[in-house]
């Protein structure tokens, strides 16, 4: 059991229920016998900051209270990334969530933490920064960066909706090309998604045996180039994923260069992080993330 926990909380996730689920949380663990310190972000960069002064002589957890982009700021925080990690989602996709079952209750969680059960997950790094979930560079990131040009207040997933509209008219072009460890080569893409999750925003399906952790990254390789082609992948990831050879190609790596020559947009874990070239690998340890007990 852990008894030194730290929350980092983002106050404005879900719509502002994380302001009142954060303390709720600290309550819920001092029942059980756990003592927990509760900060609040204030602005972009504060959970980064907070994670990078946690002592692992003083803290034996770090719970994130918002959505994946809160995470990925502690993730980037932590000077031991193998530092155990709770969440508790109150994002808009709340990709990780969805894709290990994490609690979504306040009590749900405090128990699975009292209990202590923890799975590894693979940590990437893109240009130095480290991820959890994916990178997606031509279209994708394209899309990501006009959210946040757009975006005011709280992120739900209908604000989705118009920038992406806006990129999809627009449709902008990339040429990617994509070399893997092994000397592999892939040129002329569209677009380029590199996975450690089955999902993409909590309801989109990638490939069948994306994210499974064996092999290293899963590499998505897509070729669209009309809006109707990629109209046509969106909707089958949609009702029932994406195929391999289909919509796109399948490849494994452990680490990876996407360059072109007109720079490409790309978001890591759902936020803007700027345009390529890329270099991609995995932390040889992983994250230790909190589970549900069996």
């Amino acid at each position: 059991m852990y008894r030194r926990v730290l929350i980092l909380a983002n106050p404005i996730s879900g719509g502002g229920r994380s302001r009142r689920a954060a303390p709720a949380l600290v309550a819920a663990l001092a029942a059980r016998g756990i003592a927990a310190e509760l900060r609040f972000t204030t602005q972009g960069g504060d959970a980064k900051r907070f994670a990078g002064e946690v002592d692992r002589a003083q803290t034996d957890l770090v719970v994130s209270v918002g959505g994946d982009g809160t995470l990925n700021e502690v993730v980037n925080g932590l000077q031991d990334p193998s530092t155990p990690l709770a969440m508790l989602p109150m994002g808009t996709a709340n990709v990780l969530a969805c894709e290990l079952r994490l609690p979504r209750r306040v009590a749900a969680l405090a128990d699975a933490i009292a209990a202590g059960r923890t799975r590894p997950h693979a940590i990437g790094v893109a240009n130095g920064r480290r991820f959890l979930l994916f990178i997606g560079a031509g279209l994708d990131g394209a899309m990501v960066e006009r959210v946040e040009q757009v975006r005011s207040g709280t992120l739900g997933k209908l604000k989705w909706f118009a920038p992406v509209l806006h990129v999809v008219r627009r449709f902008p072009q990339s040429s990617i090309e994509l070399e893997l460890e092994d000397g592999t080569r892939r040129d002329g893409l569209s677009e380029v998604m590199v996975t450690n999750v089955r999902n993409y925003g909590g309801v989109f399906r990638l490939p069948r045996g994306s994210g499974s952790g064996e092999g290293g990254f899963t590499v998505l390789a897509f070729r669209q180039r009309t809006r109707r082609a990629w109209f046509r992948a969106a909707a089958a990831a949609f009702l029932f994923g994406l195929r391999d050879g289909v919509h796109c190609e399948v490849l494994r790596a452990q680490a990876l260069r996407l360059r072109a020559a007109t720079p490409a947009p790309f978001q890591i874990d759902g936020e803007f992080g700027g345009t390529t070239p890329l270099e991609i690998t995995r932390l040889a340890e992983p994250a230790r993330l909190v589970v549900p007990p069996l």
